[in-house]
């Protein structure tokens, strides 16, 4: 294990010192390639329709591998739609936006709604106004002197991820209703209402298909893996970007942390492990995170070599 909370980042704090630190990089910045995120896709839905089908075999062991497979598979759209929010997918805008609203259905998070707030993260991160789309309650664990019951309910409150379901049935009761969204732009809010339809869309469907065919499908691929696999693995690859860190510093080496990791994690968090590098240059090419962690690993807070390493500390409080 190896931890670097002794050492002093290399950026100092405030936008100037940014600036200058982020140009000291534009040499990593590279073209986007199409091919390789359509690889990426391919792979999520060729692993997905695996678990389709493995989930709707009739024996136990199967349901049991195929749902905790879709589950995975859905945590991992999302870590994908996260790479169309910052049109890094395609070069193509519209490709980006396409991709990002089916990547979002799994796990009911309209495109047009994540970006808009996430984008506000970026921007606010380090100030009092910093707010994410994933509302987990004590969001960064400010909150540390807890009786034994509050921790416990805390940390069930955060994997079950309540507060975003109960978010998505709210907007999407507006979305119904035609209604714009508080704190949005009248074309931002047409945006997250169409996203919200077509996740309605896909609900009704599965429904009607488990109907016609009169066997639950929409609960053995989408409802069970949802709630008791993609929510909670969800939660867990988020609760490291920013949690028990320098949240009202401005400097990403201060408020965000790094977990160095191994390919198949990296892979399965599309990169969301390197999130210092994330938030020191957010426009760059996620395929090109390990190469900036490389140089700026040395001037990293906030650092775990694995997320084994990082949990168990967590854990041990």
């Amino acid at each position: 294990m190896t931890t670097v909370d002794d050492q002093q980042p290399r950026s100092g704090a405030g936008p100037v010192a940014l600036a200058e630190l982020r140009g000291e990089f534009r040499h990593l910045r590279t073209a986007i390639n199409n091919r390789t995120f359509a690889a990426k896709l391919a792979l999520c839905a060729a692993l997905t329709g695996g678990g389709a089908a493995i989930a709707l075999h009739p024996a136990l062991w199967s349901r049991v591998v195929g749902v905790v497979l879709l589950g995975c598979m859905f945590a991992h759209a999302a870590e994908l739609q996260h790479q169309t929010l910052h049109s890094l997918g395609f070069r193509n805008r519209r490709a980006n936006t396409v991709a990002g609203i089916v990547l979002g259905v799994p796990m009911l998070i309209s495109f047009a709604a994540y970006r808009a707030t996430h984008m506000r993260h970026h921007r606010d991160l380090g100030t009092p106004e910093n707010r994410e789309f994933f509302d987990y309650g004590d969001q960064y664990g400010a909150d540390g002197r807890r009786s034994r019951w509050r921790t416990a309910l805390t940390w069930t409150v955060r994997f079950t991820m309540l507060h975003f379901y109960r978010l998505f049935l709210v907007n999407a009761a507006r979305a119904a209703l035609r209604r714009d969204y508080a704190g949005e732009s009248a074309a931002t809010s047409r945006r997250i209402r169409r996203d919200h339809h077509v996740i309605l869309a896909a609900v009704l469907a599965m429904t009607a298909l488990s109907v016609a065919l009169r066997d639950p499908v929409v609960l053995w691929v989408w409802i069970l893996p949802l709630l008791l696999v993609a929510g909670p693995v969800h939660a867990a690859i988020e609760l490291p970007e920013h949690f028990r860190c320098e949240t009202l510093s401005e400097d990403p080496f201060a408020n965000t942390r790094t977990i160095r990791s191994n390919r198949l994690m990296t892979w399965f968090t599309n990169g969301n492990n390197f999130h210092v590098e994330h938030h020191l240059m957010p426009n760059l090419p996620i395929e090109r995170l390990p190469e900036l962690h490389a140089e700026v690993r040395p001037g990293l807070k906030y650092f775990h070599t694995s997320y084994v390493d990082f949990f168990r500390k967590v854990v041990r409080g």
